[in-house]
């Protein structure tokens, strides 16, 4: 597969509809997680979105897509969507609010996550970054509309009954 920007643009920017909703919050070693699946509304491309949300520091959160390709093994992380995670010598964007990127660069070195970090202020909690990412994805409004209603979307998505 020739991975280049063009590609990582098209994956990005496609319109995403929703195939597998998000199915119940999970609590799991101490975070809700939610997963989702989506394709591109012209079925070419398949991914898989995915959320986790801290239950004790709520501003440690994540929320990513991850490309699967239709004909080649594995799969890439092409997005996420980071609250502060902490001070760190080795990530000094963990104090930050975070968006990393595939990069071409990190595909030629056969990495397949997001290397490239920008600092960002375009969300500051789980609800805003939730807004953000679908909206960046391009998911299809009615589906946002669907499996995200409301504006309160950290309520809905992690209440659950104990």
């Amino acid at each position: 597969m020739n991975f280049d920007a063009e590609l990582i643009t098209n994956l990005l920017t496609c319109e995403k509809e929703i195939i597998h909703a998000p199915g119940k919050v999970k609590l799991e070693r101490g975070h809700y997680r939610i997963e989702f699946e989506l394709q591109s509304v012209d079925k070419e491309f398949y991914f898989k979105g995915f959320g986790r949300y801290n239950s004790v520091f709520n501003e440690n959160f994540l929320i990513g897509l991850v490309y699967n390709p239709k004909h080649e093994k594995g799969v890439y992380e092409i997005l996420r969507c980071n609250g502060p995670q902490g001070e760190h010598k080795m990530f000094p964007h963990h104090v930050h609010f975070h968006i990393h990127k595939i990069s071409t660069e990190a595909i030629e070195k056969d990495l397949r996550e997001d290397c490239y970090v920008e600092i960002t202020d375009k969300y500051q909690n789980f609800e805003d970054a939730l807004k953000f990412f679908v909206k960046y994805i391009h998911v299809k409004v009615e589906d946002i509309k669907r499996y995200f209603p409301g504006q309160d979307l950290q309520t809905e998505l992690f209440n659950f009954e104990k």
